[in-house]
């Protein structure tokens, strides 16, 4: 018997691969603040995060311990890992984060007492094309160093990702809660382009915050709980898990059964012993650690006090309060909430009675399911009763519009009970027209508002709780197109699957922000060209991908009609090549066709007004 070795050098692309983890610009800046705190002194260290918008560059600096020659090798080692205990631990967060922000990245470091300044150049392009480099001759600058600097700073170029201004106040408010405990405690500083991150403490209701120490086999978990003064309508409750003083989830439904009375319920823990996946962006939750997490922390007493405080509350008026109260004395308080029109329509249907005093006046809204809407005045007192079937909210998209315009007639009838009658004849005018254009709406066909169902074609079922997501709290039109819904009809077993998502020029960064705040189980791009493409492809196998595409058009149905669908996967294959899918076209027509779920004369009329007949004749069948 003899051994025979094998040199299993990792491949030079290994570096561009790492940054197709699925990052999103604040997680990847994340993992280098990490690094920040890791090398922290013992004082307060500021951490300064730069995105200049002009140049295409993102830098993270701080005045930490920085590295000496060893180190900074240490560092760009992939893999190298480190003691337990610290924020950045597998070895692989700073190479992938900066991979996935830019295609090139210099670091330079030096330690507190040291003259010597040790700098790092990686330039994506030159490492690949360069025969000589390799793993075992990587460069390293070291000059003199002047003055008493010391710490770290990572500065990357050939930007891969958008940078836009609303960034600024997100990573502000993202780091504030990210590093609170940090923070709070006096240890770090974190700037972002000067400006420093807050942790603003959520507004509880008096009495109800608990303190929570649990103590499992092999560790203690820390944290507290409490209840909102008011249901939180975008999804903002739940808890803020953090691993060692970092956020690896915000307002993580952890423990809770999804009711609506949970949504009062927020709070904090600290799970130093749970294990986290290497990009820490979220717990290994099939993991025995976090199984036993769920499980203490659902049988505390503390937790338990809390979830019967919020069982017991009545829904209605604390939703209805969020919007009736003015704030800061805004005369139009419904229209400042921002209220999406789902959410605004599950408040209306929730509400019962509030009862609001405003200019020595009381006025009672009481909601009810007729379709009345009626105002009376009696001495000071103003009875509003507003029927939640009157065709002027089937009407409105948005009831909180028609209900702000109510509020109003009810101030000015309260003010002068001659307005009464004016009042009262322009709702009635408002009714019967409503009803005269929802009896057309009714003849002519509504709108769509989603695809027809079909037997066979639906959203891919790992896709819906997002798709709901984001009626909930993506502002702009999306539609579900392609493989989102055409996944069921693929012949091969592909290792990957790409998801298309389109939505309107300019919003494709949020939606991109939206998806990437909902769920961290996808990799999302957005208007990917080829080469893009090809390098997300070259990725490790079993990977879900979502491409987000700024489509030109109008987008009414959230899910794409199967023949759009497969007019998408069609352009997708052929435009933007994702050779991956392109003997797929035609089993996947073929099938939709046999099953009738696709129609030939839609698809010709869609390829026509694309300018594509031609293209796709060989796909139909003959007419």
């Amino acid at each position: 018997m003899s051994n025979i070795t094998l040199d299993i050098t990792p491949d030079k692309t290994l570096i561009r691969k790492l940054g197709l983890v699925g990052y999103r610009t604040e997680q990847a800046v994340a993992e280098l603040i990490d690094n920040s705190i890791d090398a922290r002194l013992g004082l307060t260290e500021t951490i300064d995060v730069r995105l200049d918008f002009r140049l295409g560059q993102i830098s993270v600096s701080d005045d930490g311990s920085g590295m000496d020659f060893e180190g900074l090798g240490d560092a760009l080692t992939v893999a190298r890992e480190t003691k337990n205990g610290k924020l950045g631990q597998f070895g692989l967060g700073m190479k992938s984060a900066c991979s996935s922000l830019g295609g090139a990245f210099t670091i330079r470091t030096s330690k507190p007492g040291s003259r010597s300044v040790f700098t790092a150049v990686y330039d994506e392009n030159q490492w690949l094309n360069d025969a000589s480099k390799n793993w075992t001759n990587f460069e390293i600058e070291k000059s003199e160093k002047t003055g008493g600097w010391h710490g770290t700073q990572i500065t990357i170029n050939k930007i891969k990702v958008p940078l836009y201004p609303n960034q600024l106040l997100n990573f502000r408010r993202r780091f504030g809660m990210r590093y609170a405990p940090y923070i709070e405690r006096g240890q770090i500083k974190i700037l972002v382009n000067s400006s420093p991150c807050r942790h603003s403490e959520p507004a509880l209701a008096e009495g109800t915050r608990h303190p929570v120490r649990i103590k499992t086999a092999d560790a203690i978990m820390e944290g507290w709980v409490g209840l909102l003064e008011r249901r939180s309508i975008k999804g903002d409750y739940g808890l803020h898990l953090y691993r060692n003083g970092r956020l690896i989830s915000a307002y993580d439904k952890f423990g809770m059964t999804l009711h609506p009375n949970a949504a009062r319920v927020v709070g904090e823990m600290s799970l130093d012993h749970v294990p986290v996946n290497f990009h820490k962006t979220g717990f290994l939750t099939e993991s025995p650690e976090y199984r036993e997490a769920v499980s203490c922390f659902m049988e505390d007493p503390a937790v338990r006090k809390v979830m019967r405080q919020a069982s017991s509350t009545g829904v209605g008026a604390s939703s209805i309060r969020s919007v009736l109260e003015s704030e800061r004395g805004s005369d139009m308080p419904l229209l400042d909430a921002k209220m999406s029109a789902e959410n605004a329509k599950r408040l209306l249907r929730n509400a019962t009675l509030y009862v609001r005093r405003s200019g020595g006046k009381v006025f009672d809204f009481g909601f009810d399911d007729s379709d009345a809407l009626d105002i009376e005045t009696a001495g000071d007192r103003v009875r509003v009763r507003i029927g939640r079937n009157n065709p002027e909210f089937l009407l409105f998209k948005n009831p909180l519009f028609l209900i702000e315009q109510i509020r109003m007639d009810a101030e000015m009838v309260a003010e002068n009970r001659s307005h009464l009658p004016l009042v009262e004849r322009r709702h009635r005018a408002m009714k019967d027209f409503a009803k005269r254009m929802l009896a057309r709406r009714a003849k002519n066909g509504a709108p769509r508002k989603n695809a027809v169902p079909l037997p066979g074609y639906s959203l891919q079922s790992e896709l819906v709780e997002l798709h709901d997501y984001l009626r909930e709290n993506f502002e702009h039109a999306f539609q579900f197109t392609g493989l989102s819904t055409l996944a069921p009809f693929l012949h091969n077993a592909h290792r990957k699957i790409v998801y298309t998502i389109h939505t309107l020029p300019g919003a494709g960064h949020h939606l991109q922000d939206a998806i990437s705040d909902h769920t961290g189980e996808f990799v999302t791009r957005l208007n990917p060209g080829r080469r893009d493409l090809a390098i997300m492809l070259e990725g490790p196998e079993y990977c879900k991908f979502i491409v987000v595409r700024e489509y030109r058009q109008r987008l009414s149905p959230a899910w794409a009609t199967p023949e759009k669908a497969w007019m998408d996967l069609y352009f997708e294959v052929t435009r933007d090549r994702i050779p991956l899918y392109r003997d797929e076209l035609e089993p996947i027509l073929e099938e939709m066709l046999d099953a009738g779920i696709a129609n030939p004369a839609k698809l010709r009329s869609l390829a026509r007004r694309r300018q594509i007949l031609g293209e796709i004749e060989a796909y139909l069948p003959r007419e």
